[in-house]
């Protein structure tokens, strides 16, 4: 109640403030919140109407965040007819022209800057013409202008007091430069101002205590350029020291007096301005750190694939926070990272996220991390493997609408037939497919998800002796025997997994099930005994908590992928063929419902279709279970489903202000979600037992409590509960 009436004594304030005998045509044109890059690229545009130029001096746009003016541009120079001008951070990742900037507009302190300016309730513009008079103003009254961008209709051409819901049009975006920055309703753009480029140092790697020019080839379209300087300080966000550059030669521009010495260790962020036609260009700021004396500096030792768009780097030592979490010091080929967070308990590793990296063979270059001793990696490289998670598009289309045995036949037809590899191809194939983010075997009966297994197998380190950590083979999930070691079932890495040798041959051909007593357990937790499942009591491996549902999911593939291809199979006590028994099914049902789909397994799944050209369809759709074994459930989510009561990765995660948390539902029912932070206590709900329909549903968090105060960042923990069932996830919050 207290915004709302806020937010009609403002419109009533500026109603009186808004006076149109004095109406100057120009007026508030576009304002964009993208979904990426927004903490930098957010950005207000102004426009021109005509039909006569304006002169800006005195002007001013005011950002509205909650009901409050957070930021102010001061405008200056001459607006013509038709033109538009942007105001936003000094330096967009996106590249595009800002005319008015002001650095402050990025900060993340709550109540300044862009912080709170995120297209809702409360959020928007002021333009002020001379002597502070409102001339046009936008105060969104409700979520307005999210994830996207808010322009003004082709027509207006006036000012308004308030949001009129008819003058304006939203668009959704990704990136600044998908919306229209310095362009509006098809008018020309303003002139161009100064380019940038062939930016050096000299010298080129700086030694300590050595002094550094550095050059630019600065060119402009509309003469000489006013004014080149170079901006420098020991810091990406506070470039307080200025260099006036002069023209070298040609368009070579070089500075007047050298940046100092500096201390071994200390790294220099610097950028480049050119003033041009009114215009202010400003290269990306880029940064140069003096090695270590005598120092060997950090190398790369394993790049792990943790999201769809992130890596985690494992450097050989810890490594400086200032230097690691810098973005621009990761590349993959010509893209380069937008965000890094270094692990505050792990100094070594860095989660990088750098976006749209295609499958495949990749190498990741590091330029500018140091050590704690300040010895700098320059050049430091490192190949790994990207999978491309995604399900193909209309994978499995043929199964909308069907149940029981006809989806179970539907999902038979659809992954049969695969591409057949020799046995000995898995050991190549476990390259890719089971390789821990630390560039380690990923073995499922000895690592220990989120602690610290008892030993880790380089890939290639095959072997086997009298105990646990002499090596690795191949493991049968479904055991050979059952299946009289035939192909092509014998060497199907959808069932072929790498394990310790030794637990392999302790697991025998014993089927999987719950054990009572255990007679012998692995490091992991994996047991060995009799069984206490419902309907069977001889002997069973029992797989550690975290695998099962793996191992489960691995099962049921193969009673789709060999349904009606099992003549002759000898089965075993848990199945008939290719198909299981009772005790079985229900026991594996139940571990899949608990232990839902990993990034692990959707890794796996993606990588195994690289080699064989087929999917392990309850990985993708954990929901076809149900929909197999419970006729009253039918299969119809399509490709963009990902299981039943199950929580889709977060993204961005690790994240600054807002994070996209997704869940799917196989059938209608109610639902709630939370954020818990490490303690257990609740920071925020998002659903509270509210009813959602059956598919796919996103709610986003933005980082705050219930209070609507900032989280602080660190490490905290997604709830999901529907239908009975309970999932959970880590998120991450950076600073």
């Amino acid at each position: 109640m207290r915004k709302l009436l806020a937010s009609f004594l403002l419109a009533s304030l500026s109603l009186v403030a808004l006076v149109s005998p004095t109406r100057a045509d120009v007026i508030l044109s576009e304002l964009c919140d993208p979904l990426n890059n927004f903490a930098t690229d957010r950005y207000i545009e102004i426009w021109n109407s005509g039909p006569a130029d304006v002169d800006l001096t005195g002007w001013s746009v005011v950002a509205v965040a909650n009901n409050a003016d957070v930021l102010t541009w001061t405008l200056s120079g001459t607006l013509p007819a038709g033109q538009a001008r942007v105001c936003g951070n000094p330096s967009p990742v996106t590249g595009f022209t800002v005319h008015f900037p002001n650095s402050a507009w990025t900060t993340a302190v709550t109540n300044q800057g862009s912080f709170n300016w995120n297209g809702q309730t409360g959020d928007g513009a002021k333009l002020r013409a001379p002597g502070n008079i409102v001339v046009d103003q936008i105060v969104a009254p409700g979520t307005l202008f999210r994830d996207g961008t808010l322009v003004r209709n082709s027509g207006v051409t006036a000012g308004s007091a308030t949001y009129v819901a008819t003058e304006w049009t939203f668009t959704a975006v990704t990136l600044a430069s998908s919306a229209t920055p310095g362009t509006h309703n098809g008018g020309a753009p303003p002139p161009a101002g100064p380019s940038i480029s062939n930016i050096v140092t000299d010298p080129a790697v700086p030694a300590a205590s050595q002094t550094v020019n550095v050059q630019a080839a600065v060119t402009h379209a509309g003469g000489a350029p006013t004014s080149v300087t170079l901006q420098w300080g020991s810091a990406a966000a506070s470039l307080s020291n200025s260099i006036a550059m002069a023209l070298l030669a040609d368009s070579t521009y070089r500075t007047s007096t050298a940046i100092p010495g500096q201390l071994p260790g200390a790294s220099v962020y610097y950028r480049v301005s050119a003033v041009g036609s009114g215009i202010t260009t400003n290269s990306a700021t880029l940064s140069f750190t003096i090695p270590g004396a005598g120092g060997t500096p950090p190398t790369i030792t394993a790049v792990g694939q943790t999201s769809d768009s992130t890596v985690r780097v494992f450097f050989s030592e810890p490594v400086d926070e200032v230097t690691a979490e810098q973005p621009g010091n990761y590349s993959v080929g010509t893209l380069v990272g937008v965000s890094a967070v270094r692990d505050p308990v792990l100094t070594s590793e860095v989660e990088v996220v750098v976006r749209n990296i295609a499958a495949g063979s990749r190498t990741l270059t590091v330029n500018g991390v140091a050590d704690l001793g300040g010895s700098t990696a320059f050049g430091a490289t490192r190949t790994f493997n990207w999978v491309d998670v995604s399900i193909p598009a209309g994978y499995y289309a043929s199964t909308t609408g069907l149940k029981g045995a006809a989806l179970r036949k539907a999902l038979h037809l659809i992954i049969r037939n695969h591409t057949v590899r020799s046995y000995d191809f898995a050991l190549t194939a476990y390259a890719t497919t089971d390789v821990k983010p630390n560039g380690r075997i990923w073995d499922v009966y000895s690592d220990i998800p989120g602690g610290t297994p008892a030993y880790e197998y380089a890939y290639g380190q095959t072997g086997q002796g009298a105990g646990e950590g002499f090596g690795y083979n191949r493991e049968h999930s479904f055991p050979q025997s059952w299946f009289n070691s035939a192909s092509p079932m014998d060497s199907d890495l959808h069932m072929l997994y790498p394990t310790d040798a030794y637990v392999n041959n302790r697991r025998a051909n014993y089927p999987y099930g719950v054990v009572g007593t255990a007679t012998w357990t692995s490091t992991n937790g994996s047991k060995l005994g009799d069984s206490v499942t419902p309907g069977y009591t001889g002997i069973v491996f029992e797989p550690a908590g975290p695998f099962k549902g793996d191992m489960a999911r691995a099962h049921f593939y193969v009673s789709v992928r060999y349904l009606g291809q099992d003549a002759g199979w000898p089965g075993s006590p848990s199945t008939v063929g290719s198909q299981y028994v009772a005790w079985a099914r229900d026991q594996y049902r139940q571990w899949h419902t608990a232990d839902s789909v990993s990034w692990k397994e959707r890794l796996r799944n993606g990588a195994v279709y690289v080699h064989q050209g087929n999917r392990n369809p309850f990985v993708d759709h954990p929901e076809f279970l149900t929909a197999i074994l419970d006729t009253n459930v039918v299969s119809g989510v399509g490709d963009d489903a990902f299981g039943v009561a199950s929580l889709r990765p977060a993204s961005p995660n690790p994240f600054l202000a807002r994070t996209s948390l997704a869940f799917t539902l196989s059938q209608p029912g109610r639902v709630s979600l939370s954020v818990y932070d490490v303690g257990g206590r609740l920071v925020r709900t998002l659903a509270a037992d509210q009813s959602y329909a059956a598919g796919l549903h996103r709610l986003e968090w933005d980082g705050r409590d219930e209070a609507g105060a900032a989280a602080d960042a660190g490490l905290f923990f997604v709830r999901l509960d529907a239908g009975g069932v309970t999932r959970t996830q880590r998120l991450v919050r950076m600073r």
